[in-house]
């Protein structure tokens, strides 16, 4: 069954990349990704050519950089930059990064401008690849993953002055705490609804995770906060307040930044 999972992700990210370039100099990219429907993912594995999740169109920008929607990819770099916003603090969260209008945006600490078939691509075009990766048997399950590593940092800027800060110090207030907490993140590719042919990513606006989740694109290695509920809330202290303008970067390990 994990050979059908990650040959219709595979197969869904080869149709939208071919989709693109076909249409790339015809369609104007759209800085503001399309919000993601709320209905209850399902994690059943289809046994048809999926169909194409909508996608944004992407363009060149020269010097192997591209834009997808609001996604800037640097292939030189090995990296890709998201706009978004501060969206929860001092409550529980889970979820690292969801699209707009996501289902779980109630316990995500950010919101940024990309759905899952968007945040997919870019991670295609930096050369990630889910066909080597595993993904999680259950939500809050601890079992390491393994596949594609990659890293993350919030940046925002305040006057001249460029803020950044690794995840586990965005999340945890206490800085002996956060300094113990793995950074590893693993690119899982997310997976396709059986029922509705769509891609679970886009149906739940789930990105990034850091309790596992199949739908996500990217999860924690082995998750953070699972048996200690609501001790992963957001650090205040750094962070910009709930509303306030960040940039989600994501870099591949050991490809450089």
């Amino acid at each position: 069954m994990k050979h059908c999972a990650l040959f219709g992700s595979r197969l869904l990210a080869t149709l939208a990349l071919l989709s693109l370039f076909a249409v790339a100099d015809a369609q104007t990219p759209n800085a503001q990704a399309q919000a993601a429907p709320r209905s209850a993912p399902n994690s059943a594995i289809p046994q048809t050519a999926p169909e194409a999740a909508p996608i944004s169109g992407m363009k060149s920008l020269g010097g192997e950089r591209y834009q997808i929607g609001a996604i800037v990819v640097d292939k030189k770099k090995s990296r890709l930059s998201i706009p978004g916003r501060v969206l929860q603090l001092g409550v529980p969260l889970e979820y690292l990064a969801v699209s707009p209008g996501g289902m779980k945006g109630y316990e995500s600490l950010l919101e940024v401008n990309a759905s899952g078939s968007e945040f997919n691509l870019a991670c295609i075009l930096l050369g990630l690849d889910a066909s080597t990766a595993t993904r999680p048997e259950m939500q809050f399950g601890s079992e390491p993953l393994t596949g594609p590593q990659v890293a993350f940092r919030i940046v925002w800027i305040e006057g001249r002055i460029r803020h950044e800060l690794a995840v586990p110090e965005a999340l945890y207030a206490d800085a002996a705490a956060a300094a113990k907490v793995s950074d590893a993140w693993i690119y899982t590719g997310s997976m396709m609804n059986a029922y509705s042919k769509r891609y679970a990513a886009d149906e739940t606006g789930v990105l990034v995770t850091f309790v596992h989740d199949a739908t996500a694109v990217v999860s924690h290695r082995t998750g953070l906060g699972i048996g200690a509920y609501g001790s992963v809330s957001g650090n205040k202290a750094l962070l910009p307040p709930v509303g306030g303008a960040v940039t989600l970067e994501m870099h591949v390990v050991g490809a450089g930044r």
